[in-house]
């Protein structure tokens, strides 16, 4: 019987000196988030949605702030987030809803 000596190499090699050489798992995107990791997006995506839907607040809110330096960059910031508010049409429809809510729970006089 005729015995062939055969070379058996690993099916993924990796470069020397690389720890974990790069894998492809089928086509699913790993995103690298935790549930952690999406509840600290939900939350900064909800304060985004929130500012664009009502900039005037946070627009009063640094006006009760004695003037310095940081609260005219963060004012600069909020009049360009009121400017983009204002072209996505969220300012106008906030305030639409804001004005309905205030009058069904005012006190009739």
């Amino acid at each position: 019987m005729s015995h062939m000596p055969i070379a058996v190499e690993p099916a993924i090699a990796g470069r020397t000196g690389e720890i974990v050489p790069d894998l492809v798992l089928g086509t699913r995107i790993h995103t690298g988030f935790g549930p952690a990791g999406r509840t600290v997006a939900t939350v900064w995506a909800t304060c985004l949605l929130l500012a664009l839907a009502y900039p005037q607040a946070l627009s009063s809110w640094l006006d009760d702030f004695e003037p310095n330096p940081v609260v005219d960059v963060a004012q600069s910031c909020v009049g360009r987030l009121i400017a983009v508010s204002e072209s996505l049409g969220a300012a106008r429809l906030s305030g639409a809803v804001r004005d309905l809510g205030k009058t069904i729970v005012r006190k009739p006089d």
